[in-house]
């Protein structure tokens, strides 16, 4: 069966900066339940989707700071160098299918805990935090803002 030619545009490579994605499908970030204990199982998911092909395909959000963590949800983190291995996997697996990839950096602010990292969660308020876990927010700093915005 031919493709409606009304669908062509959606088949056409767009530039986003000093990139080109095939196509216009965008796989937006979103949560797979693998985050940093499963690279392998994480980077074969997304590859499949740009196998599949999605022009773009993104990791799932990507806590940025110890402060920031979302345990026991999976997520992925870029705390520091040691986990740019499993983030360059999933861009390596995804680029193999001729996608490009994309990554949401995230810091829950007052709506974490950090069961797993014990840092005070920071945020624009103090208060408890989302999900009922028993911990108190504490409100960021200027110093914390500008701090956050380096993590970034």
């Amino acid at each position: 069966m031919a493709r409606n030619p009304y669908f062509d545009i959606l088949f056409e490579p767009v530039k986003i900066g000093p990139v080109t994605t095939k196509n216009r499908f965008y796989q937006v970030p979103h949560s797979a339940a693998m985050g940093y204990k499963m690279p392998n199982s994480h980077a074969g998911m997304r590859a499949i989707k740009a196998e599949g092909g999605w022009g773009v395909v993104c990791t799932d959000i990507v806590s940025i700071h110890p402060t920031s963590d979302d345990a026991p949800y999976p997520y992925l983190t870029l705390w520091d160098d040691a986990d740019i291995a499993a983030l360059a996997l999933v861009a390596e697996k995804v680029h193999e299918h001729g996608a490009l990839a994309g990554i949401e950096l995230w810091h829950g602010g007052s709506s974490v805990a950090n069961l797993f990292s014990r840092e005070a969660p920071i945020g624009a308020e103090s208060g408890r935090a989302t999900y009922n876990d028993p911990v108190q927010s504490r409100i960021a700093t200027k110093s914390d803002i500008k701090e956050i915005r380096r993590w970034y």
